[in-house]
């Protein structure tokens, strides 16, 4: 099949060379400028730079620009996909129906989200390995199943209704992860801790609790001064913290909250 991809940030970009190494051929490529865009295209491996009016004659059609830029990307471009058998785009967030006008041209319309960080650009190499979401209309998914079955690239299917919900689920397996560990180095090295010795404690311990996840289910995993009830001890750190920055201070009193009272209760974790 034929793609075109309207913004080759790190997941469209990753995204677009899992595809050309697979055999399927990148059409035009549209970046924040033709400069950007000829830097995709190299990355790739195929495609064209180009703007925005060149595209169409494709089969399917990728928006990988910001969510909040989807739809009025594809407005700028929905009367030249004659043609085209599918848009879609890349959002944990905002479903396919944002694409409603694709139901009245009869194509087909999906969002696939990747649940990976994309930080480091060879993740296209292990694409096998990244867990899907999809959500569209009937067109929209059988190309996509169809797609992801003749790659064996692993999928689950979404009702649009609630789709925010999972989004967010997502941001906090990944993105919170990421803020509490510099949360966690600032406070280590405001103990007097080198910086490098800060960063090797805090990744340590978040490797660690991952792992026992894995093994022993989140409830088993517990360690700290939740779970041995030393809440005198949470409500001193949490005062200390308080003093020093209110947000922070907040952060760790809800988060000792929601270790008492959903993952401690919890029959399922």
């Amino acid at each position: 099949m034929i793609f075109d991809l309207i913004g080759a940030g790190k997941v469209g970009k990753a995204f677009g060379k899992y595809l050309c190494s697979t055999g399927n051929q990148i059409g035009h490529v549209v970046n924040s400028s033709i400069e950007s865009a000829k830097k995709a295209v190299e990355f790739i491996g195929c495609g064209i730079p180009s703007t925005i009016d060149e595209i169409g004659n494709c089969d399917v059609l990728l928006l990988g620009v910001k969510d909040d830029i989807i739809r009025q990307s594809f407005l700028k471009v929905k009367d030249k996909l004659q043609g085209v058998k599918a848009v879609g785009h890349f959002s944990g967030a905002y479903p396919s129906s944002i694409l409603r006008e694709c139901d009245e041209m009869k194509i087909g319309r999906f969002s696939i989200h990747p649940n990976a960080s994309f930080a480091n650009p060879e993740i296209w190499k292990k694409m096998e390995n990244v867990y899907f979401v999809i959500d569209g209309n009937d067109q929209g998914k059988e190309i996509i199943r169809e797609l992801f079955k003749t790659f064996n690239i692993k999928f689950s299917e979404i009702s649009e209704q609630n789709k925010i919900f999972y989004h967010i689920g997502a941001v906090f397996a990944s993105n919170f992860v990421v803020g509490i560990q510099e949360v966690s180095n600032e406070l280590y090295s405001m103990a007097g801790l080198e910086p490098e010795i800060s960063r090797m404690i805090s990744l340590y311990l978040a490797k660690q609790a991952i792992e026992n996840v894995e093994n022993m289910g989140i409830k088993g995993a517990l360690t700290g001064p939740v779970v041995r009830g030393d809440y005198q001890l949470v409500e001193a750190e949490k005062m200390a913290l308080m003093d020093l920055d209110p947000d922070i201070g907040l952060l760790y009193g809800k988060f000792a909250q929601v270790l008492r009272e959903r993952v401690m209760k919890s029959e399922h974790s």
